[in-house]
């Protein structure tokens, strides 16, 4: 996946197809389900982005301890034979040549993947965070009036006019009808059909 052959080029071609098809076939449904009124598109487009890079940033996390475990075997004096049982599983100095040969190999084939693996991490590592701050902004700012805030729900009840700025913004629906946990709670949605 990053090996040397494929280069930056080869990662990045893959880490977009990935991130893609999360967008598109996993987060961006998810996302629907969770913001169902409208105009809450870039809720839902932000609340995507942050899934998809979640996933690939763990991919690229495990890639780089993959290799990291692979540079570690090469770059050390002695050969650990992996335990299988009781009965085995041990240690052996490396000689001379294995010593050069695997420090050859690592510097050779391993060390340039790691090194793009690390650029990789922070990078993606930082477009994550970005995505959260964003989802954080976009979840702030509402394209309605939010009608399960607590400071609303109390004014409803001794405002009039507020009562009829909420009704005409739900179509004259309840306005528990949009949310299924509130539907639920309100007995099935009565009212709602």
């Amino acid at each position: 996946w990053a090996s040397q052959e494929s280069g930056d080029t080869g990662l990045v071609l893959r880490l977009a197809v990935i991130y893609v098809a999360l967008f598109g076939l996993v987060c961006y449904p998810i996302a629907g389900a969770t913001y169902i009124n409208e105009g809450y598109l870039l809720q839902k487009v932000t609340a995507s982005n942050v899934g998809a890079m979640s996933v690939i940033f763990v991919l690229v996390l495990r890639l780089y301890s993959g290799w990291g475990y692979i540079g570690s075997r090469l770059q050390s004096k002695v050969i650990e034979y992996e335990e299988t049982g009781w009965y085995d599983g041990d240690f052996e100095q490396k000689s001379d040549a294995e010593k050069a040969r695997d420090l050859f190999l690592y510097r050779s084939n391993v060390k340039p993947v790691e090194e793009r693996l690390k650029k990789f991490s922070l990078a993606l590592g930082g477009a994550w965070v970005a995505s959260c701050l964003a989802l954080n902004v976009a979840s702030s700012s509402n394209p309605i009036f939010n009608q399960y805030d607590p400071r609303m729900l109390e004014k409803l009840s001794y405002d009039d006019k507020v009562a009829g700025v909420v009704a005409r913004e739900s179509n004259g629906r309840p306005t528990y009808c949009e949310n299924r946990y509130y539907r639920a709670v309100a007995n099935g949605g009565q009212g709602c059909n």
